[in-house]
Protein backbone atom coordinates (compact mmCIF):
# COMPACT_ATOMS: atom_id res chain seq x y z
CA UNK A 1 0.00 0.00 0.00
CA UNK A 2 1.64 3.15 -1.24
CA UNK A 3 -1.39 5.39 -1.03
CA UNK A 4 -0.60 8.85 0.25
CA UNK A 5 -2.52 10.17 3.19
CA UNK A 6 -4.61 13.12 2.07
CA UNK A 7 -7.05 15.16 4.12
CA UNK A 8 -9.48 17.33 2.23
CA UNK A 9 -9.55 21.03 3.25
CA UNK A 10 -13.24 20.71 4.13
CA UNK A 11 -12.37 17.98 6.64
CA UNK A 12 -9.67 20.17 8.16
CA UNK A 13 -12.10 23.08 8.40
CA UNK A 14 -14.66 20.91 10.20
CA UNK A 15 -12.06 19.71 12.70
CA UNK A 16 -10.77 23.26 13.23
CA UNK A 17 -14.30 24.59 13.81
CA UNK A 18 -14.95 21.78 16.27
CA UNK A 19 -11.77 22.56 18.23
CA UNK A 20 -12.57 26.28 18.31
CA UNK A 21 -16.11 25.53 19.49
CA UNK A 22 -14.93 23.19 22.27
CA UNK A 23 -12.35 25.73 23.49
CA UNK A 24 -14.96 28.51 23.42
CA UNK A 25 -17.43 26.30 25.30
CA UNK A 26 -14.80 25.55 27.95
CA UNK A 27 -14.00 29.22 28.50
CA UNK A 28 -17.68 30.15 28.48
CA UNK A 29 -18.61 27.70 31.24
CA UNK A 30 -15.38 28.20 33.19
CA UNK A 31 -16.37 31.83 33.83
CA UNK A 32 -19.50 30.65 35.65
CA UNK A 33 -17.54 28.82 38.34
CA UNK A 34 -15.83 30.50 41.23
CA UNK A 35 -13.58 27.68 42.43
CA UNK A 36 -12.10 24.39 41.29
CA UNK A 37 -14.53 22.55 43.55
CA UNK A 38 -17.41 24.42 41.95
CA UNK A 39 -16.15 23.45 38.49
CA UNK A 40 -15.28 19.79 39.10
CA UNK A 41 -18.19 18.95 41.40
CA UNK A 42 -20.86 21.15 39.79
CA UNK A 43 -21.21 23.05 43.04
CA UNK A 44 -22.18 19.77 44.74
CA UNK A 45 -25.63 20.18 43.16
CA UNK A 46 -25.75 17.03 41.00
CA UNK A 47 -28.50 14.50 41.66
CA UNK A 48 -27.85 10.80 42.03
CA UNK A 49 -29.11 9.82 38.52
CA UNK A 50 -26.62 12.20 36.89
CA UNK A 51 -23.81 10.89 39.06
CA UNK A 52 -24.81 7.31 38.21
CA UNK A 53 -24.88 8.00 34.48
CA UNK A 54 -21.48 9.68 34.77
CA UNK A 55 -20.08 6.65 36.58
CA UNK A 56 -21.40 4.26 33.94
CA UNK A 57 -20.08 6.45 31.11
CA UNK A 58 -16.67 6.60 32.79
CA UNK A 59 -16.50 2.82 33.05
CA UNK A 60 -17.41 2.15 29.41
CA UNK A 61 -14.39 2.16 27.15
CA UNK A 62 -12.88 0.30 24.24
CA UNK A 63 -11.79 -2.34 26.76
CA UNK A 64 -15.39 -2.94 27.69
CA UNK A 65 -16.85 -2.88 24.21
CA UNK A 66 -14.13 -4.60 22.21
CA UNK A 67 -11.70 -6.19 24.64
CA UNK A 68 -14.18 -8.09 26.77
CA UNK A 69 -16.08 -9.28 23.70
CA UNK A 70 -12.84 -10.56 22.17
CA UNK A 71 -11.84 -12.18 25.43
CA UNK A 72 -15.24 -13.86 25.68
CA UNK A 73 -14.77 -15.23 22.18
CA UNK A 74 -11.37 -16.69 23.01
CA UNK A 75 -11.88 -17.81 26.63
CA UNK A 76 -15.62 -18.13 27.08
CA UNK A 77 -18.49 -16.10 28.40
CA UNK A 78 -17.25 -16.33 31.99
CA UNK A 79 -15.18 -13.20 31.37
CA UNK A 80 -18.36 -11.19 31.83
CA UNK A 81 -18.28 -12.06 35.52
CA UNK A 82 -15.73 -9.24 35.57
CA UNK A 83 -18.54 -6.76 34.89
CA UNK A 84 -20.93 -8.33 37.40
CA UNK A 85 -18.25 -8.25 40.09
CA UNK A 86 -17.52 -4.60 39.28
CA UNK A 87 -21.19 -3.77 39.91
CA UNK A 88 -21.12 -5.60 43.26
CA UNK A 89 -17.91 -3.85 44.29
CA UNK A 90 -19.29 -0.43 43.31
CA UNK A 91 -22.37 -0.99 45.47
CA UNK A 92 -20.19 -2.23 48.35
CA UNK A 93 -17.90 0.80 48.20
CA UNK A 94 -20.82 3.20 47.83
CA UNK A 95 -22.46 1.69 50.90
CA UNK A 96 -19.47 1.40 53.23
CA UNK A 97 -16.72 3.76 52.05
CA UNK A 98 -18.45 6.62 50.26
CA UNK A 99 -20.06 8.14 53.39
CA UNK A 100 -16.61 8.47 54.97
CA UNK A 101 -15.20 10.26 51.94
CA UNK A 102 -18.23 12.54 51.65
CA UNK A 103 -17.87 13.58 55.30
CA UNK A 104 -14.19 14.44 54.73
CA UNK A 105 -15.19 16.92 51.94
CA UNK A 106 -12.40 15.86 49.57
CA UNK A 107 -12.90 15.34 45.87
CA UNK A 108 -9.66 13.70 44.75
CA UNK A 109 -7.78 10.82 46.31
CA UNK A 110 -4.42 12.68 46.36
CA UNK A 111 -6.14 15.44 48.32
CA UNK A 112 -7.20 12.92 50.96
Amino acid sequence: MNAAFHVHPVDLAIVALYVVFVVWLGFHFARRHESAEDYFLAGRQMTWPLIGFSLVASNISSTTLVGLAGDAYSTGISVFNYEWMAAVVLVFFATFFLPFYLRSRVYTMPEF
